[in-house]
């Protein structure tokens, strides 16, 4: 199979969601009277620093299409993923999942997909489908649409759910590992929290209650197209969820998850600006011990990060992990240090032999970086 048909299918939704942003982007705060009779904000506020600045259906796509690519199961260069042989496996799934199911059985897929009730390394599934999918899903689905309806698109929500949707294609696809055969985790992450993240945040209930109890911020990376092997670094997708502590509100506890869960403090400096810390691990590696069918298990190294953000949007994060490529992971984002100026986010990132890898991302290039590696 030539190499065009293997990346034909990624480039061309790469292609359609960034076509539609660019267009999009001239038109965001045109109408100040309109502004006034929009609905309430809950995830997205389009502030002009840190990681909102960035926020973009382009940056989503990437941060949450080729979020696995953090675990070391194929190339960091797009074009050299074998989408049409992986797609076609995860859409067949998805189009009759039932002998999947029955395959695998109906009792393993309930408890170790669908509900809360297997808890080893390899048979919690389930974690990662309510955490990413139906929480973080479902709080990008929100953030989308108003993204979208902040520049006067007619059915915000449904470019964001077609948006949404898309990224989760892209990231089963690179999952799927060239498999040709039964692929529950599609199944249950697609079929299930996807589309049931999308209902639940379709009320402003859960909105309300995500946005001011229990805070979910979405602290993604800066994704970085770097030469010489136009590799894409630097990308990951990424949350951060923070409740107040009642007899001191300054202080809260604090989660950093994503391929990363970890768990910390969070202390209000000011009434924008605050220091969050946390530990715990971070997904190193995804390997699937079967040949016929998709039965991913990630093993898991130490991690540790701090940050700094202003009203919920991230300014600056410091990780650092047991891990050999990005064993130091450091990320400035816009307007970060100074208030005005080009608004442009840098990262570097250092592996254990001293290698390293740079980049700079631009809110105009709708959150896209370029960039170089030695890693």
């Amino acid at each position: 199979m030539s190499e065009a048909r293997r990346t034909q299918p990624a480039v061309a939704l790469l292609a359609a969601v960034a076509t539609l942003s660019l267009a999009l982007g001239a038109r965001a705060g045109d109408d100040g009277d309109a502004a006034e009779s929009k609905p309430p904000r809950y995830f997205y506020e389009h502030y002009d620093y840190g990681s909102q600045a960035l926020y973009s259906p382009v940056w989503v796509f990437l941060n949450r299409g080729y979020d696995v690519l953090q675990d070391h199961v194929a190339s960091r260069n797009i074009l050299e993923q074998h989408y049409r042989t992986n797609t076609g496996n995860v859409l067949r799934n998805l189009a009759n999942p039932f002998p999947a199911i029955r395959a695998d059985g109906w009792k393993t897929f309930l408890t170790e997909e669908i509900f809360p009730l297997s808890f080893t390394q390899h048979t919690a599934r389930w974690v990662p489908n309510y955490t990413l999918h139906l929480i973080g899903g479902g709080t990008t689905y929100t953030a989308l649409a108003e993204w979208f309806d902040d520049r006067s698109v007619p059915l915000p929500h449904l470019w964001s759910g077609l948006t949404l949707m898309a990224s989760a294609l892209v990231n089963e696809t690179i999952e799927n590992k060239g498999i040709v055969g039964y692929n529950t985790d599609a199944i249950a992450d697609i079929w299930v929290f996807d589309i049931a993240g999308m209902i639940l945040f379709s009320f402003d209930a859960p909105n309300r209650f995500f946005s001011r109890q229990v805070v979910i911020s979405d602290w993604s990376l800066q994704p970085t197209f770097t030469f010489p092997h136009g590799q894409l670094h630097n990308q990951g997708n990424f949350f951060a969820a923070r409740w107040a502590l009642p007899f001191y509100p300054r202080l809260r506890l604090f989660a950093w998850f994503g391929e990363a869960t970890t768990g910390g403090l969070s202390f209000r400096l000011t009434d924008e600006y605050s220091i969050s810390a946390s530990a715990g691990g971070e997904v190193v590696h995804l390997f699937n011990p079967s040949t016929m069918r998709v039965n991913n298990t990630v093993v898991f190294t130490r991690t540790a990060a701090a940050f700094l953000d202003r009203n919920e949007s991230l300014l600056a994060s410091l990780q650092i992990a047991d891990i050999s490529d990005y064993f130091i992971s450091l990320n400035l984002y816009p307007h970060a240090v100074f208030e005005r100026g080009p608004s442009a986010g840098m990262w570097t990132v250092i592996d254990k032999r001293g290698h390293p890898a740079v980049g700079v991302s631009f809110s105009r290039l709708l959150g896209v970086g370029v960039g170089w590696s030695s890693l």
